[in-house]
C-alpha cells in the first residue's frame, strides 16, 4: 500500500529545550518533556512513537536542565530501543523554528518532528507519511478535531482545503476560524531549514514561531496537513497534565487486556 510512495523517516528531532513555567514548581525541578505521563515521562511516549515511524536515529534539542535529560536517556537507552540518540543544544530559547534549524548541519534528508511535550496516542503513525510523500511536501503537521475552543486558543488553528492542503496556521488565535488544532506533530524536508532563516521573529514572545514557517511554506502549495486518528493533549496546566496521565493509563490498561 505504500511501497510506492514512501520511503523510510529514518531521522527524528524533538525540541525539548523548555521549562513549562505555567506549570509553576514542576518546572522548576524537572524540564518539561520529562513530566510524568502516567508510568513515564512525555519524552519517553514520543520516542515511542518515534519508533512507530520506523526511526532509528533521533536528536533531542536541550537546554533547560540538559543533564537530567541526558540521564534519563541514559538509564533507559536499551528500554527505548533506539539505536542512536543524540543531544544539541538551542543556546538561546528563541523558538521551536530556531530549536528546529539547530540540526541543520546534521540532518540532510526527510524527518519526523515531535514536540517534546507532545502528548499523543495514534492508531495510524503512516497516514502522515503516506500525505507527506504522496505530495512532494516541505512540510506536513497533523491535526486533531478540537471540541473544546479554549485548547485551540492555547495552540493553533489550522485551516485546509479539501485535497489536505494548508491555507493557514494561525498561532493562539482568540476566534479561531476552525475546530482543527494543530498537534506538535510534524514532518520535513530539508528545504524547511531555508524556510526557517527567513521566518521573522514575532511578537508577544519574540520567538521564532513554526506556524509562521509552515505559513510561508503553505504560501508556496508545499504544506499539508493530516488528522490524528487518536488522541492528543496539549499540556498547559495541571489539569491538562492530571487528564493525559489518566487517559494514557486507561490505554495501557486497554493494551495490557488484550495482550493476556
Amino acid at each position: 500500500m505504500y511501497e510506492c510512495k514512501m520511503r523510510p523517516l529514518r531521522v527524528g528531532v524533538i525540541p525539548a529545550a523548555g521549562q513549562g513555567k505555567r506549570l509553576g514548581y514542576l518546572g522548576y525541578i524537572l524540564p518539561k518533556c520529562l513530566f510524568p505521563l502516567y508510568d513515564r515521562p512525555i519524552l519517553h511516549h514520543v520516542i515511542d512513537n518515534m519508533k512507530s515511524s520506523g526511526v532509528q536515529e533521533i536528536f533531542i534539542i536541550v537546554n533547560y536542565q540538559k543533564e537530567k535529560i541526558v540521564e534519563y536517556i541514559d538509564k533507559t537507552r536499551n528500554e527505548l530501543g533506539v539505536s542512536c540518540i543524540r543531544f544539541v543544544e538551542q543556546k538561546q530559547l528563541t523558538g521551536i523554528a530556531d530549536a528546529i534549524q539547530c540540526v541543520k548541519d546534521y540532518v540532510s534528508e526527510d524527518f519526523i518532528t515531535i514536540l517534546g511535550d507532545d502528548c499523543t496516542e495514534s492508531s495510524s503513525p503512516l497516514d502522515l507519511a503516506e500525505t507527506f510523500f504522496s505530495n512532494s511536501c516541505y512540510a506536513l503537521q497533523a491535526y486533531i478535531r478540537e471540541k473544546n475552543i479554549d485548547a485551540i486558543r492555547s495552540a493553533c488553528c489550522i485551516t485546509i482545503k479539501p485535497n489536505k492542503q494548508i491555507v493557514e496556521v494561525e498561532e493562539k488565535p482568540q476566534n479561531p476560524k476552525t475546530r482543527f488544532r494543530g498537534c506538535g506533530i510534524y514532518i520535513f524536508s530539508p528545504k524547511i531549514f531555508e524556510y526557517i532563516h527567513m521566518t521573522p521573529i514575532a511578537p508577544p514572545r519574540n520567538e521564532r514561531e513554526i506556524s509562521n514557517t509552515i505559513n510561508l511554506v503553505a504560501g508556496e502549495g508545499r504544506a499539508y496537513g493530516e488528522e490524528i486518528n487518536g488522541v492528543n493533549y496539549n499540556i498547559n496546566s495541571f489539569n491538562d497534565l492530571l487528564r493525559a496521565s489518566n487517559k494514557f493509563k486507561m490505554l495501557s490498561k486497554q493494551f495490557k487486556d488484550r495482550n493476556r
